[in-house]
């Protein structure tokens, strides 16, 4: 029987993890000179949490359409942040997948490919000369060209957060968020009593969060539960605790998520309606 005596703490751990990522949104947009306060900022990045379950995470691009409702900034300027956050946390997650498949002698060849592709496209979107006329020849394609300036402006933006100090700044920071998460699933299984150890369990989480980003299912839903149970399941954890352990994390991660999403998508409705009275009363 779970004590939920620790739920605080997990949920504590997935927080800060939100909180983590959050320092890394407001550096961007202080990159790309987008004005926010920081408690908008905030509402705006925990608002976009709510769309963590679609696929791939791009229904994130709510938080461009928020920024663009707040101040006027154009969508496709702040765009390019969300893309990054992407690619950097799955690279995130794949290094220290990769640490501990090459630990445990599971999955080594699966991360290590995946690990050369998506660092092999983070590396030619941060090569400007290569990635430049790629775009370039793109734009002239029938159903893109109207919006080919569009996506070059993007690509410059996206190329200001690839820079070698940002890029690996914050992907150490996605790192770290990534490994607090993990940790809540190290909480349940110590609670459970299992033998699981906290490498193992920040490996399998990693692992099985990759597995469902690759799928592009909504939340990962189905493929994260089912790698994550069957892992735990390979550490000799019997199958109902397995399968407890992954739904009470899942409660905690992607849930959670979506829940403080909705509160930080009342707040910002609130301070918008208040910024637009505020400026009818000016006039």
């Amino acid at each position: 029987m779970f004590n939920f005596y620790w739920l605080p703490l997990i949920l504590f751990f997935s927080f800060f993890n939100y909180y983590l990522r959050f320092e890394r949104w407001h550096y961007y947009l202080n990159i790309l000179s987008i004005e926010l306060p920081r408690k908008i900022s905030f509402a705006v990045f925990i608002g976009g949490l709510v769309m963590s379950i679609t696929p791939g995470k791009m229904g994130e691009l709510l938080k461009s359409y928020l920024i663009k409702e707040y101040n006027g900034t154009n969508i496709h300027r702040s765009a390019p942040i969300i893309l990054v956050e992407r690619l950097s946390d799955f690279v995130s997650l794949l290094v220290i997948a990769m640490i501990g498949a090459w630990y445990f002698d599971f999955g080594r060849a699966f991360v290590l490919v995946t690990l050369i592709i998506f660092s092999t496209l983070l590396f030619l979107l941060s090569w400007r000369k290569a990635a430049l006329p790629i775009l370039h020849y793109v734009g002239k394609i029938k159903f893109l060209h109207k919006i080919s300036e569009k996506i070059i402006v993007s690509y410059e933006n996206s190329y200001k957060l690839l820079k070698p100090v940002p890029l690996f700044s914050m992907m150490l920071l996605a790192a770290v968020a990534w490994i607090f998460e993990a940790f809540g699933l190290y909480i349940i299984l110590h609670v459970f009593e299992t033998p699981a150890t906290f490498f193992w369990s920040t490996f399998v989480y990693s692992f099985s969060t990759i597995i469902g980003g690759l799928t592009l299912l909504p939340g990962g839903i189905g493929p994260t539960e089912g790698s994550l149970t069957i892992l735990l399941v390979r550490t000799e954890i019997p199958l109902n605790i397995a399968f407890v352990s992954t739904f009470l994390i899942r409660i905690a991660t992607l849930w959670f998520a979506v829940v403080i999403g909705i509160f930080g998508l009342i707040y910002f409705q609130r301070k918008v309606v208040h910024k637009k009275v505020f400026e009818i009363d000016e006039q």
